[in-house]
């Protein structure tokens, strides 16, 4: 990978970027004779991928997974402990990771395919597009899309703010567009001619069922909007997105490069710091979605568990701690509601987070959207939709099968699996709304461990305990700034735009407080 990504630096503090050599009007810099002021599609293809996993959806789940309660803190002196409670400010900076770092490169991919009469480079660009700003707009509602850096004129430092709304149709309509002119047939290059397309390798197709699965994530987001939230047109996305095992988006790390090389939950932000680490273990929350059921929240160990998380030192038990909870304060609330084993202080009753399994590993793959996904996103669709109760346990059958395969399960231990949640009521769970919901949101939250797009399910869902289990609660030490800690039903719904926004464009960003922006639901998530 380093001799394919030639045009990719680091930038301290903000992750990996993209030295934009096709956009000097961009940068505001002078043409070099000895250097080319224009670089073609073929050469930029890896770096907008590369961007879009390291400088933007990385950026955008660093913090959050706190937030998902995916990850579990040791010290007060820990980098994870801000999230961990909710101490978010304007100094989060997604912002500009995608704005900045990113998505020019998507642009600029467009742009350069137009040129080139290279339409598969176009469908590229505008699928990555859509899909940054479908993480900004579910992070931070109205964002920037119309007034955006075109791939022509200079950027544009006080641009107007597309409603959340907008946002969504637009996103769609980049998919579609994407679709088209990925499926012309007059493209001059192919997109891997220069061994630039890291996630598929120039096929095609794969692109089309990848902009299809966007398509009906972005669909689904929309659950609380009824004369919006369309089922049929969900359905059918999905049934043309992925269609099996190995077609997931996600970036292929290496091992033994340069840090843009190895996943980021490995060794970046001092994961790996074992005295000190951002986030030091998983969360008994996670542990707790691992070893129980759903609506009856039996303990059944999930054979995933081992595949991603590793047991304590001490005994080999999976534990973790609390949200919001130091090592100190001992072992998380248990899946059942009651407390854990409050002896539990050492790091050695912990397995560690980071190079412990699956998603923390040097070579672990950062997932965009996959085949799991796009099969409970069917599930959810058709058991809204009412009366294909056959149709919504057979797509999240699939979506729980086709993950454990993923993580290397045997088919013995998946055939176990499934027969204990039938057992345990899965059929019926299945005729009511509420407790069919549990079941695909809390696979989906496994399925889609540390990816940001758990946030949005969490907030569709109202952070509910009839859907994520009694052991799901706001965290200890929590930010009472914002955050009253005697409302027990106040979440937190969304991130404060960034502080160089908030400056040179105070008229768009509006009101920026910490107040307003953590405790207002976006316009998704508020029902109609």
């Amino acid at each position: 990978m380093k001799n394919i990504i030639k045009n990719i630096t680091l930038y301290t503090g903000l992750g990996i970027i993209m030295t934009f050599s096709s956009c000097e009007k961009f940068l505001d810099v002078n043409e070099d004779v000895d250097n080319p002021t224009k670089v073609e599609a073929a050469s930029r293809i890896a770096g907008a991928i590369t961007t879009s996993s390291g400088a933007a959806q990385w950026r955008g789940t660093r913090e959050i997974a706190g937030v998902m309660q995916y990850a579990g803190i040791q010290s007060a002196t820990s980098g994870g402990y801000a999230a961990s409670t909710w101490r978010f400010t304007s100094a989060y900076f997604l912002w500009q990771n995608a704005y900045v770092n990113t998505m020019p490169n998507a642009v600029d991919l467009v742009t350069l395919g137009e040129e080139e009469g290279n339409p598969h480079f176009v469908g590229v660009g505008k699928i990555l597009l859509a899909m940054n700003f479908g993480l900004l707009t579910s992070q931070y509602g109205d964002i920037v899309v119309d007034d955006y850096y075109n791939g022509a004129g200079q950027l544009n430092l006080m641009p107007k703010f597309n409603k959340q709304q907008e946002v969504y149709e637009k996103i769609q309509i980049l998919l579609d567009d994407a679709i088209v002119a990925l499926g012309r047939s007059d493209n001059n290059r192919g997109l891997n001619v220069k061994n630039g397309d890291l996630l598929y390798q120039g096929d095609v197709s794969k692109w089309i069922k990848f902009a299809w699965a966007l398509k009906a994530r972005y669909y689904n987001h929309l659950s609380k909007k009824s004369t919006l939230y369309d089922e049929d047109a969900i359905i059918d996305a999905c049934s043309k997105a992925f269609d099996g095992d190995g077609m997931d988006a996600e970036f292929p790390y290496l091992s033994g490069g340069a840090l843009i090389d190895q996943n980021p939950w490995y060794s970046w932000g001092g994961f790996e710091n074992l005295l000190n680490p951002r986030y030091f273990s998983w969360s008994q929350f996670f542990v707790n979605m691992l070893t129980s059921f759903p609506v009856t929240n039996a303990s059944y160990e999930d054979p995933r568990i081992s595949k991603i998380m590793t047991g304590a030192e001490s005994d080999g038990e999976y534990r973790g701690t609390g949200a919001g909870l130091f090592l100190a304060n001992g072992q998380g609330i248990l899946a059942d509601g009651s407390a854990g084993d409050a002896t539990k202080t050492s790091p050695d009753d912990y397995g560690r987070f980071s190079k412990s399994g699956f998603y923390t590993n040097i070579t672990s793959p950062f997932g965009f959207i996959g085949y799991s996904e796009v099969k409970f996103i069917e599930a959810e669709a058709r058991l809204r939709k009412g009366g294909d109760k056959v149709g919504a346990l057979a797509a999240y059958e699939e979506g729980v099968k086709s993950n454990m395969r993923k993580l290397g399960v045997s088919s013995s231990d998946i055939n176990d699996y499934w027969n204990a949640q039938v057992a345990d009521g899965l059929s019926a769970h299945f005729d009511n709304l509420q407790q069919g919901l549990a079941h695909v949101m809390r696979q989906k939250y496994v399925a889609l461990c540390l990816n940001p797009e758990t946030w949005v399910d969490m907030r569709r869902m109202d952070y509910s305990t009839s859907i994520y289990g009694p052991s799901l609660k706001r965290p200890a030490n929590l930010n009472t700034v914002v955050f009253d800690a005697n409302n027990a039903n106040q979440w937190i719904q969304a991130m404060c735009y960034e502080s160089n926004e908030q400056n040179r464009n105070p008229e768009a960003v509006g009101d920026n407080s910490e107040r307003f922006r953590l405790l207002t639901p976006l316009w998704f998530n508020v029902a109609e």
